[in-house]
């Protein structure tokens, strides 16, 4: 298929339990606020907001492991070497255990400076750290879900990976409200039933490796081999997104901070207008990531018109995706505010400006999403990892410093939006620079794939 197969109907098989596992991820967190905003609170709607860069970053290390050693984990049983692909699926597995477990301790001690840090006002840090000491407390089940999910789809078992984490988000919503309005537990009751969904998630994913259903034995405490090698291979692959995922929490935070000045509405604004961003997001990186084996299968053949038609393909889905979110986003955006925070009008404008603004600069920011993946199929880790930088936190930061001293809140709110566009021109540059070059790397009887 990947050598053979028709380029559209190749990337789509590749791509939809992706995309599907990725936009149940991002559920789970737009669940929480929207019920959460039925309290009518907007210091808890606000508290599900700080908290949300937090859930990404614990959600980055188990994505880490979890693509770095997927990547060894295909290429080793490509090779015939099953136990070596054994002993980094161990290795991501147990080391995302003893992250999760060292995480969910410190999270009970440092939870309100953490929050304070990520942009807690005194009116809301109530608020946030009864949510936020629950979810970081089940931080291993949310790393071990992001981390089994993709040695899943390594050896193949992908519906698998898709009906767990589909089964997760389910629950999740079926126990929202029992826990915030039945047992009358409010934002506390939301993080319960997030953790609660997220290991019986973690426990049915790992059924797979329990029954033995799996190519590899990824449980078997043998197999677990730290070394500096070994995690350089993991970390290969798993660096850009570690460093796009960590700029991202820390611009969040910014953003935040940033908000704060405005009073909590202007948090809640952003809380959900960013929520609402990554909804797509994730489902343009699920397709990215089904790019990433067709277009690096065919790189590595020696194949530039499958690579180029491969990227081809993807863009046109990705900018389709993004106009078909963002039209109805941008005419819709105050129903849609009003879902979340039907009680605060400026809630609802702040948010709805928000949402426009995004909408605007989301087709830039799905093309920039599949730059990245490109640029990681064809092994170009310094591309990606300039546009992670560029995505996250080169334009960012000193946007959100410099924009609200000249529009005050509505600097706040664009910062984002025009920082994707700068990190899409920046990615077309490196983007017109890797395809010039791409054919004279694949002819070159001395180029090495890579």
């Amino acid at each position: 298929m990947l050598a053979n197969g028709r380029i559209g109907r190749t990337l789509f098989s590749l791509s939809a339990p992706a995309v599907v596992g990725m936009v149940t991820i991002a559920l789970y967190s737009l669940v929480d606020t929207l019920f959460v905003g039925f309290l009518r609170d907007t210091a808890a709607i606000a508290a599900t907001g700080i908290v949300f860069p937090i859930f990404q970053l614990i959600g980055a290390v188990g994505l880490t492991f979890g693509i770095g050693a997927a990547s060894v984990i295909s290429r080793r049983l490509g090779e015939g070497k099953r136990r070596e692909a054994e002993r980094a699926a161990a290795t991501a597995l147990y080391t995302v255990v003893i992250v999760g477990v060292t995480v969910s301790v410190a999270g009970a001690f440092f939870a309100p400076r953490v929050l304070s840090f990520f942009g807690a006002t005194p009116s809301i840090l109530d608020e946030a750290t009864a949510y936020g000491r629950i979810i970081i407390a089940g931080s291993l089940f949310q790393m071990m879900n992001m981390c089994i999910n993709n040695l899943l789809r390594s050896e193949g078992a992908a519906m698998y990976s898709s009906i767990g984490q589909i089964s997760g988000a389910l629950l999740n919503i079926i126990l929202d409200p029992i826990f915030i309005f039945v047992l009358d537990m409010g934002v506390t009751g939301a993080a319960v039933a997030t953790v609660i969904a997220h290991g019986a998630a973690m426990v049915f994913l790992l059924t797979f490796y329990v029954r033995k259903r799996g190519t590899i034995a990824a449980l078997n405490v043998s197999n677990f081999a730290p070394s500096p090698a070994m995690y350089g291979e993991i970390m290969h692959l798993g660096l850009p997104t570690l460093v796009r995922q960590v700029l991202g929490s820390a611009s969040f935070a910014i953003l935040n901070n940033a908000a704060a000045a405005y009073g909590d509405s202007a948090i809640a604004a952003i809380g959900i207008s960013m929520r609402l961003l990554m909804f797509m997001a994730m489902a343009l990186m699920g397709m990215g990531q089904g790019l990433q084996p067709l277009a690096g299968f065919n790189f590595g053949a020696r194949r530039p018109e499958r690579v180029r038609s491969a990227f081809r393909v993807a863009a046109v889905a990705a900018v389709t995706i993004a106009t078909t979110a963002a039209v109805p986003a941008f005419i819709l955006a105050p129903a849609i505010l009003r879902l979340f925070a039907p009680q605060d009008a400026e809630v609802i404008r702040l948010g709805a400006m928000t949402v426009r603004m995004m909408a605007v600069a989301v087709i830039p920011a799905a093309l920039a999403i599949m730059f990245g993946a490109f640029f990681q199929a064809l092994g170009k880790g310094t591309a990606a990892l300039l546009l992670a930088l560029g995505q996250q936190g080169l334009f960012l930061i000193p946007l959100v410093l410099i924009l609200p001293r000249l529009l005050g809140v509505v600097g706040v709110l664009s910062a984002q939006p025009i920082s994707f566009v700068m990190a899409f021109v920046i990615g077309l540059i490196l983007m017109r620079r890797v395809w010039s070059v791409l054919d004279a790397e694949l002819t070159s009887e001395d180029a090495s794939p890579g």
